[in-house]
């Protein structure tokens, strides 16, 4: 269970935002639900793709004793990570680099991804991908995914766990497939749908299309787009 109640949106008001990097959202809110459950006080936690930082600075106003670890590729969200740690009045390893590129000295105890995982298409058109934002997920949505998967083994410690989000705007058959062939446990521990924003609505039809080719997946009532975000944990490096 979740050690204390975790309400987002206090957690969002003592965090300082940079517009030109990626948003907190409902998968950052289930990925932190998540790790509260799976995480132990003591552990040694990497949080990939670390953003603004609000995954981490979460976990340890809940889990004291944790060793955090944080990394992003894009520079500006290393800065703004920084500033919300200070102003938290917490401290963690913080670096710049592509995945795991900056810890090629650690192992974990868990490591927590929140990377994109969407389709690089579906990204050109939302209203969630800036300019200054990369999105390098492939067409399908699974290149970094994937490579988060085949590498993540070299960076777990024994018994230890790797959390990935998924989401349905990409070929969420496709990285499963690809989970199972490298890890011996992968389980859906939390899965939540989500209608598509309105403004995505004058590219129904290239999501379609994207549909076809079983880039991505979603179903539509009532005229209206719904999406599904699960968070995946494995476990067991084969």
């Amino acid at each position: 269970m979740v050690r204390e109640i975790f309400n987002f949106e206090k957690v969002l008001k003592n965090l300082d935002f940079n517009q030109k990097i990626f948003q907190p959202n409902l998968t950052t809110k289930l990925s932190i639900e998540t790790a509260l459950e799976k995480i132990k006080n003591n552990d040694s936690v990497l949080d990939l793709g670390c953003g603004c930082g609000i995954i981490g600075i979460t976990l340890l106003k809940n889990l004291s004793e944790i060793k955090m670890h944080c990394s992003d590729i894009h520079s500006i969200a290393i800065k703004s990570a920084k500033n919300n740690y200070v102003k938290n009045d917490l401290s963690a390893d913080i670096r710049n680099g592509n995945l795991f590129e900056p810890w090629s000295e650690k192992k974990f105890d868990y490591i927590l991804s929140d990377v994109s995982s969407i389709s690089s298409s579906v990204a050109k058109i939302s209203p969630w991908f800036g300019e200054n934002v990369p999105c390098e997920s492939g067409e399908d949505g699974t290149d970094l995914a994937c490579l988060i998967l085949k590498n993540s083994p070299n960076y777990l410690k024994n018994d230890s766990s790797l959390q990935i989000p998924l989401i349905s705007l990409s070929n969420t058959d496709k990285i499963i497939n690809y989970a199972n062939n490298i890890f011996s446990e992968v389980k859906t521990i939390k899965s939540m749908s989500w209608f598509l924003p309105k403004e995505m609505d004058k590219f129904k039809d290239t999501l379609y299309d994207l549909k076809s080719k079983k880039f991505i997946n979603f179903e539509e009532k009532f005229e209206k787009i719904i999406c599904t975000t699960s968070i995946v944990v494995c476990k067991d490096p084969k």
